[in-house]
């Protein structure tokens, strides 16, 4: 009786330990940011951009016009005009960017937000918006995270919900709320 006792006793010790060292092997799932917001005044966990990002930002009309005004060469365009954050929109494997516009891309209670995804041949620009908040939601469509666009007036709040078609995000849903 008393080395069945103990065998179990060993028994259970081992699978403890076992049971601890496959739970040690388990990296922890890293948080990444899914609310950004005008009222910010940048990412939460800045990322460099990559060079073909500001390419393709380099030849956005608005921020084009921004240089024009400033008198800026759009060669020369600043990175201090923006605020990157990693994010994994189609799966764990592929990170994308959100890459939200402040400094002078900013307006009074909106920002410009980009949105790319990761290619085999690059960044691919998925999202222009202007918004006052942009939310990665958890839900997916066609293997890409929906995305809520908030603006607001004084009268009302609006809420679009974009999903990923094939080639961009585009809007599937809209409400308007008035203002309490």
């Amino acid at each position: 009786m008393m080395k069945i006792r103990s065998l179990a006793i060993v028994l259970l010790i081992v699978l403890s330990v076992c049971g601890q060292g496959s739970a040690q092997d388990k990296q922890p799932v890293r948080s990444e940011q899914r609310h950004f917001s005008a009222e910010d005044p940048g990412v939460k966990k800045p990322v460099a951009i990559p060079d073909d990002v500001l390419a393709i930002l380099s030849k956005d009309e608005f921020i084009r016009d921004v240089l024009e005004d400033e008198k800026t060469l759009a060669g020369k365009l600043p990175q201090t005009w923006f605020s990157a954050s990693a994010i994994h929109l189609g799966g764990p494997d592929k990170i994308d960017l959100v890459v939200v516009g402040v400094g002078p891309l900013m307006g009074a209670n909106v920002t410009t937000f980009w949105v790319f995804r990761a290619t085999p041949s690059g960044h691919e620009l998925a999202l222009t918006a202007a918004a006052h908040d942009l939310n990665v939601m958890k839900t997916s469509w066609k293997g890409y995270r929906e995305i809520e666009l908030v603006s607001a007036t004084a009268e009302q709040v609006s809420s679009v919900m974009l999903r990923w078609d094939g080639k961009q995000y585009s809007a599937y849903q809209e409400t308007l709320e008035p203002v309490q």
